[in-house]
């Protein structure tokens, strides 16, 4: 298996924007209105040039934290009111509408336009995402350090990190030295007799 396996279509879509922030190393894609103003357009989600703010890139980044805590559901954590709440917000600023496309297939599209259409396009994208046959394969590193999200690729869906090389080396060293520090290891045993009944060493 490879390094940090990727989803395709709208699972890798969902995938690429919540892995906009790289926990562990503290890697931000979205540092400014710029940073997300391109990634946006780059995503075919937003027209060039069309305006990116402050509060923008501030609802970008709750939307994107709630998706992470969605994706953590398919791990069995917990999903909170509020990060649900953010994107039943981001739903309804953007209008999300269900509409036919030319090919027939209904589809969620937002009336709204510019970074506010762009967030609901993915709330939307996230929806389609969920109804797909390999949205639980979807899953955050349960290295909490880590939290990115991953296409589990495995036979039985039972990986746990985005890489066994990294941070599941890691949480086994972990677990290594927390099972060296515990007060029963390296305890001696008791001496023959030391622990037995009085009436069994008094027969000797």
């Amino acid at each position: 298996m490879s390094e940090r396996e990727t989803a395709a279509g709208d699972l890798g879509l969902v995938q690429a924007f919540v892995n906009t922030l790289d926990v562990l190393p503290g890697t931000e894609e979205l540092r400014d209105p710029d940073t997300l103003r391109s990634w946006l357009v780059a995503s075919g989600l937003l027209r060039e040039g069309e305006p990116v703010d402050g509060s923008d890139l501030t609802h970008a980044i709750a939307v994107r934290e709630a998706m992470r805590a969605v994706i953590g559901g398919n791990n069995g954590r917990q999903v909170y009111p509020v990060e649900v709440a953010t994107l039943n917000e981001a739903a309804t600023a953007s209008g999300l509408r269900m509409r036919f496309g030319r090919d027939g297939k209904p589809r969620l599209e937002p009336e709204a336009t510019g970074p506010v259409g762009a967030m609901g396009r993915l709330v939307a994208t996230l929806y389609s995402a969920m109804q797909d046959e390999s949205w639980d394969r979807l899953k955050l590193c349960t290295d909490d350090n880590c939290r990115w999200v991953f296409f589990d690729r495995s036979k039985n869906h039972s990986s746990r990190w985005c890489s066994m090389e990294s941070c599941g080396n890691r949480a086994k060293a972990r677990r290594f030295r927390q099972k060296q520090s515990s007060p029963l290891m390296g305890k001696s045993r008791p001496e023959a007799g030391d622990g037995a009944p009085r009436a069994q060493r008094a027969s000797g």
